[in-house]
């Protein structure tokens, strides 16, 4: 089977859940000078909205540069995507908790969660770029060798990003906002196309 209904399903689901984030930044019912004071105050919101808005739009931008090398599908592919798309849906949740919580009571919390969806969020994309990567998938996957260099980077840029995560749930645990950062830098991090992997011959 060809990827291109898998493809345009995925986008469709990354752009709608971008999409929704917006909905939990909620209108401020004041006047005047107030409604100043109150834009401000949602501070927490807007932080949290940039953080996955950048996170899902790199997510998608990865999957894309994961799908130009792959050329056909099978069931277990459909199934991990899927397993990928249902942490991707998700995000807008931990998202209002942040949106709710930072800044107060239960701050931390909050952050954790936040990290926590993203850690089996890269686990998925982990399992499903090894699923499709492996050199002992037959029939073929990839549209390129399996030892491609190309398919080799993106391994090897994957390879430690749970852990990544994992380091901003720690963080988190720590200082919420300092948690929150981090996941907004890791989505800076995977932004970056991944570098070339060394020489092994």
């Amino acid at each position: 089977m060809e990827t291109n209904r898998l493809e345009a399903f995925s986008d469709g689901v990354f752009a709608i859940a971008i999409t929704l984030l917006v909905l939990e930044l909620k209108v401020p019912h004041e006047t005047g000078a107030g409604l100043w004071r109150a834009l401000l105050a949602l501070w927490p919101s807007y932080f949290a909205f940039v953080t996955s808005f950048a996170t899902i739009g790199i997510m998608w931008l990865n999957h894309h540069r994961m799908f130009n090398l792959i050329h056909r599908t099978d069931q277990m592919l459909l199934l991990l995507n899927g397993l990928l798309l249902l942490g991707v849906t998700f995000v807008p949740f931990p998202t209002a908790v942040v949106g709710a919580y930072l800044d107060r009571d239960g701050e931390k919390t909050a952050a954790c969660f936040m990290s926590a969806v993203y850690i089996g969020i890269a686990i998925a994309f982990n399992l499903l770029w090894r699923y499709v990567s492996s050199p002992r998938r037959t029939p073929r996957l990839l549209r390129v060798p399996p030892d491609d260099q190309r398919v080799r980077a993106i391994r090897d840029s994957y390879r430690f990003g749970p852990l990544y995560y994992v380091a901003a749930l720690a963080l988190s645990m720590w200082d919420g906002r300092a948690g929150v950062a981090a996941n907004l830098a890791l989505a800076v991090y995977w932004s970056l196309p991944p570098p070339a992997p060394a020489d092994r011959t």
